[in-house]
């Protein structure tokens, strides 16, 4: 038994791709879809509707952390999906592998992989990884720890050691430091794929070092480094540009030629 829980606002279009995702999984076990929406002006809602969802409304003002928390209260079995409306399941079988992985009660939560991650791909094709805290190390391991749009986890050491809620974001892999400091483990990079179908956003990014270097301590990139960089990459760029350029027209050039050098009709 599993709930999929969905942070939400007005991502209506996004939505009908995630519920569809759901639909198709081969599970017989029973299972809730829970709608945290965060004031959405859109259709989300009828959207949610008309899938079955559970649609809960938030009650105060967004965090990540706080609309997991609150969410959490909200839905009723043991195993909890948290899902982005930007996610697709591309794994049938995802709920299935969830219940297996929970069924060690030393696990506390269990992350899916993104198809455009190769390099966890290709880990997961070799064995999954169980990250726990004797073995955590963090300039390998924090891009192995949870993430909130396709991270299965369990709701009892939620609800006892809660995600935090002022953090910008990365509060799931805060989280996941504090379970594994508590005894829990993590599976990492199993056999369950997802597709993120969201645009990369420089600005979340930046959002999300911010908070890693609250967490951590560790400096992204020194002033003088990215100094450094910035001179460097000129002629890298300048190349870049170029190529590009001479690329696309040259490009245009061949496919304005093809009615002038080839017949319709002639293969020789």
């Amino acid at each position: 038994m599993i709930s999929i829980l969905i942070r939400n606002k007005n991502e209506a279009n996004s939505l009908i791709n995630a519920l569809l995702s759901i639909k198709k999984q081969k599970f017989d076990l029973p299972y809730e879809i829970v709608i945290i929406d965060d004031a959405s002006t859109d259709n989300s809602i009828e959207v949610a509707n008309e899938f079955g969802c559970k649609v809960v409304k938030l009650d105060k003002k967004f965090t990540y952390g706080y609309a997991l928390n609150f969410g959490l209260k909200h839905c009723q079995y043991e195993i909890v999906l948290l899902l982005s409306s930007h996610n697709i399941l591309l794994s049938s079988d995802s709920f299935e592998n969830f219940v297996h992985y929970f069924s060690d009660p030393s696990v506390a939560a269990v992350r899916c992989i993104p198809i455009s991650n190769t390099k966890q791909i290709l880990q997961s094709v070799k064995s999954d990884l169980t990250i726990n805290k004797n073995n955590y190390v963090h300039e390998k391991d924090w891009q192995n720890l949870i993430v909130a749009n396709c991270s299965a986890i369990r709701k009892s050491v939620a609800i006892e050691i809660p995600f935090n809620e002022t953090i910008r974001s990365n509060e799931e892999k805060l989280w996941s430091l504090e379970v594994m400091e508590k005894g829990y483990s993590l599976k990492s990079n199993v056999s369950c794929y997802f597709l993120y179908n969201r645009k990369n956003n420089y600005k979340v990014d930046i959002r999300d070092h911010i908070s890693k270097y609250q967490v951590d301590g560790i400096i992204p990139l020194k002033t003088s480094r990215f100094i450094w960089i910035f001179f460097k990459s000129i002629p890298w760029a300048l190349k870049i540009a170029w190529d590009r350029w001479y690329q696309t027209n040259h490009l245009n050039w061949e496919f304005s030629r093809i009615s002038r050098k080839f017949e319709k009709g002639k293969y020789n």
